[in-house]
């Protein structure tokens, strides 16, 4: 009678308890975060103040037109900058704002080649000088007004 097990059945042992760890490591492979460095057409979004200091680390969202849930969620990078990569062509709303409450939405455009075809400015933006001219006009009017209107009651 031979006391020392053969070889043959301590390598099917082994075996055997290799097979029953095997389903305790496949949820680890599920940590092992991997990547992929893959260059691409992105819009890239700037967004800064008056003075043209940067909208940095501040929230934003973006939407597809008609869609309830945001297709990209995030925070500015130090430059103020949003960087996105469209899936094809669409209109997309972005909403931006500050934990002070500075904030902006607007909404642009992508073609098929998920490249930047349009852009809306907010109307401000786009008839400010109109705006400060109206104001301005309006505002000498006011103070001639005032004006006329003390002479005459001497």
């Amino acid at each position: 009678m031979n006391i020392l097990p053969s070889t043959r059945r301590i390598a099917g042992l082994f075996a055997l308890q290799l097979v029953g760890l095997l389903p305790i490591s496949l949820p680890a492979q599920a940590h092992d975060l991997q990547y992929t460095v893959v260059g691409g057409q992105a819009v890239v979004i700037k967004l800064f103040y008056a003075d043209n200091t940067p909208f940095t680390f501040e929230g934003y969202e973006i939407y597809r037109k008609g869609e309830k849930l945001p297709y990209q969620v995030g925070r500015t990078d130090k430059q103020g900058r949003i960087a996105f990569l469209p899936d094809g062509a669409a209109q997309w709303q972005i909403k931006a704002i500050s934990e002070d409450g500075h904030g902006l939405d607007f909404k642009l455009s992508t073609d098929a080649a998920a490249a930047l075809s349009g852009s809306e400015k907010p109307l401000f933006e786009r008839y400010s000088r109109i705006f400060i001219g109206v104001a301005f006009i309006l505002g000498l009017f006011g103070a001639l007004s005032l004006y006329l209107k003390g002479k005459s009651a001497k």
